[in-house]
């Protein structure tokens, strides 16, 4: 492309997309969000590109309580269901501050939803799950925004290293914000063991955004951090939402037990698991962390530092796919509370190999109400 051309695309931008922003952009978002908006890069450019066919789903939502600012951040409109339309975005919208486990009711918080237009619609707080952090806000029906469909990637899609890009809207200026980064195969810091890393250098005002990779395929929902970002997978938001939709609550699953994805593992470590076991080279498995102090019966004697080879014939490859594979079977459950799992099994211990019987219950019960309850601190 020659510099006349890339002239022209920049002030096409400047023009069109980033609008009167370019000129006068709020001091304190600009402060609170140092990763340079106005980037003009090839790869920035292609990033707003990416996002541009979006842009009328993008939301962004300002909670308060008794008249005083709660939070602000993104959200997506993802359906219009009889006379409302549905927004997602993330719990932390109206967690009460200070507290890991406990949100505002919906007749407790006042929530604006502005439109990509600067138009305001008051809200209402429909679901929110602070397990998976995760909400959905209803406003007026709209049919003029345009759905945001939450298809499935591909089969270990989410967990390759590829360029992608967070979206968000700012709540002051009311303008779409786009950064762009790859993802990453490394763990997050937080409780969520399905969480996603991504390098995008987003600010809070992204958090309940969509990440996506720049073939348009969505990815997740950005969380924020201080190094990384990280990202609640899509195949488990969309299956929260379908969950939602019928039951009007989440029939989520209690595994008790926490762990990450062998592929995420030191290579030194893989290295050595994989001359015991060859056939876990490809990175596919879940390694155990840590299990819950229930009844050891409850997981057929694994332990930590087992690996969790496949469950039910399909063989596991990241957290989020199992968490979706349950979350599909408690969906298809009618009165059952709990169902029962065969899990394939290695020890590298002693470099055995077994199979044991995993009890799983919906979290709305007893055992699991405090068990492996995820945080979402605010760094």
């Amino acid at each position: 492309m020659s510099e006349d051309n890339d002239s022209e695309r920049v002030a096409f931008w400047k023009k069109n997309f980033l609008g009167d922003t370019y000129r006068g952009l709020d001091a304190a978002a600009e402060e609170e969000d140092p990763s340079h908006p106005q980037d003009f890069t090839k790869e920035g450019l292609d990033a707003k590109e990416v996002v541009l066919c979006l842009s009328k789903s993008i939301v962004s939502l300002v909670s308060s309580v008794d008249g005083k600012p709660l939070f602000g951040c993104t959200g997506t409109v993802v359906n219009h269901v009889g006379s409302e339309t549905w927004i997602l975005t993330s719990a932390t919208l109206v967690r009460k501050p200070g507290t890991d486990h406990d949100a505002y009711k919906a007749d407790e918080v006042k929530i604006e939803v502005l439109l990509d237009n600067k138009r305001s619609i008051n809200g209402r707080l429909a679901m929110c799950n602070l397990q998976y952090n995760i909400a959905v806000v209803t406003i007026e029906l709209q049919f003029g925004l345009p759905i945001v469909a939450l298809n499935d990637p591909p089969e270990y899609y989410s967990i390759l290293g590829r360029p992608v890009v967070a979206v968000g809207r700012d709540s002051k200026s009311q303008v779409l914000l786009v950064r762009h980064g790859n993802m990453i195969r490394k763990r997050s810091k937080l409780d969520c063991s399905e969480l996603l890393l991504c390098t995008c250098p987003v600010s809070k005002t992204f958090i309940g955004g969509l990440v996506m990779d720049f073939e348009r395929r969505i990815i997740g929902i950005s969380f924020f951090g201080e190094d990384t970002t990280p990202v609640m997978p899509i195949e488990i938001v969309s299956r929260c939402l379908k969950h939602f939709k019928k039951f009007r609550t989440l029939k989520l699953p209690c595994l008790c037990i926490r762990g990450h994805a062998v592929h995420s593992l030191e290579l030194r470590s893989l290295e050595i698991l994989c001359l015991n076991f060859p056939e876990l080279s490809c990175g596919i498995g879940i390694v155990v962390d840590q299990i819950s102090g229930e009844s050891p019966e409850n997981f057929g004697g694994i332990e930590a530092g087992d690996i969790i080879c496949s469950i039910d014939g399909v063989v596991l490859h990241s957290l989020a796919q199992l968490t979706a594979m349950l979350l599909d079977k408690f969906f298809a459950m009618k009165s059952e509370k709990t169902m029962v799992l065969q899990a394939v099994m290695r020890r590298p211990r002693d470099n055995s190999k077994f199979v044991a019987m995993l009890n799983i219950w919906e979290n709305s019960s007893v055992e699991c109400s405090n068990s492996f309850s995820n945080r979402w601190p605010l760094l």
